[in-house]
């Protein structure tokens, strides 16, 4: 598997992966452009931060290869899901893997009914702490209603 990423504010990345029996493998990465990462990608993950514009958008979607894969576990309002959507349905994406949405709790029902989307709700925020944060919420919410 050839490995590409694109970061605008690193050259090279280092991949440190450590194996059960602590036999460790590195990988150095260079990073390539957006736009070629778009061409090239057979498989497209995001991990960014949230932001304030949509890192992939129809644009972006006409620059991929077709049958593209992509996965987004980084932050809900990065991928337009419209767009996202309308690529499934042109071919130019083959599928999507979504664990974050533009409008959570409730994710818009054009994805939930997509065929060509695997949707997890969130888990990405499944630690001890969250689960802590969550569950306090909840409590919270329920007096209230009951009040």
């Amino acid at each position: 598997m050839k490995v590409i990423a694109f970061d605008p504010f690193l050259a090279t990345a280092n991949l440190e992966l450590d194996f059960f029996d602590g036999q460790k493998v590195n990988f150095d990465i260079k990073t390539i452009s957006k736009e070629e990462v778009l061409k090239q990608a057979d498989f497209l993950t995001l991990h960014v931060p949230a932001q304030k514009h949509y890192v992939i958008d129809d644009a972006d979607f006409a620059q991929m290869k077709d049958g593209v894969i992509m996965a987004n576990a980084a932050r809900g309002g990065v991928v337009n899901e419209v767009a996202l959507v309308k690529a499934i349905e042109s071919g130019k994406v083959l599928g999507a893997a979504l664990d974050v949405y533009e409008n959570e709790p409730k994710p818009e029902m054009q994805l939930l009914m997509n065929s060509g989307l695997s949707l997890t709700p969130h888990t990405g925020a499944a630690t001890n702490e969250a689960q802590d944060r969550i569950g306090t919420e909840l409590a919270e919410q329920i007096i209230n209603i009951l009040k």
